[in-house]
């Protein structure tokens, strides 16, 4: 088996064994950037859905999972990105470690994860997600267009927005 360079990234499926790390990763993640606009009710919602349990539960552990297609970011061996749609075609869940942000790993996992879509039902032609005010300026990058006002969703605030399938640049 050829080696692999520390820094590599591997984009897969998570397994079993990640969901530890995808909750502790989640879990790092919000008094820094996703804490930034939600209220407290949003942290406590985020906190409570970022259990090891409940990320298990909605990747797997369930007969028809509630966070389906999802994807890891790994490197080294480390679970350093996570993505995750649900409702077929909104990408409900995306977070990138601190230490690896600015890397494209955000990018790598919404094009695995709309690739997975379109291999799922071919006839797809948009997909949604809700962007936090930190990670707007990405989709916006990545091609991601605003459908609609900003919401608050039980202390989320939000800005929805679609891509046309073929459109990721």
């Amino acid at each position: 088996m050829p080696s692999r360079r520390p820094d590599e990234i591997v984009i897969r499926e998570p397994l079993p064994a990640d969901h530890l790390e995808i909750a502790a990763l989640i879990e790092t993640l919000i008094p820094r950037y996703l804490a930034r606009e939600l209220t407290a009710e949003g942290v406590a919602l985020v906190r409570e859905n970022a259990v090891a349990g409940i990320v298990g539960a909605r990747l797997g552990g369930l007969k028809l999972p509630l966070w389906s297609p999802a994807r890891v970011a790994v490197a080294d061996r480390r679970v350093v990105g996570f993505g995750a749609v649900r409702d077929d075609t909104h990408i409900t869940q995306l977070h990138v470690a601190e230490g690896w942000q600015g890397r494209g790993i955000g990018h790598h996992l919404v094009k695995a994860l709309i690739e997975a879509i379109k291999h799922r039902d071919p006839t797809t032609h948009t997909v949604t997600l809700s962007a936090s005010s930190a990670g707007f300026t990405a989709y916006l990058r990545m091609g991601f267009q605003p459908i609609g006002p900003r919401f608050n969703w039980r202390g989320i605030i939000a800005q929805p927005m679609e891509i046309r399938v073929g459109d990721l640049i």
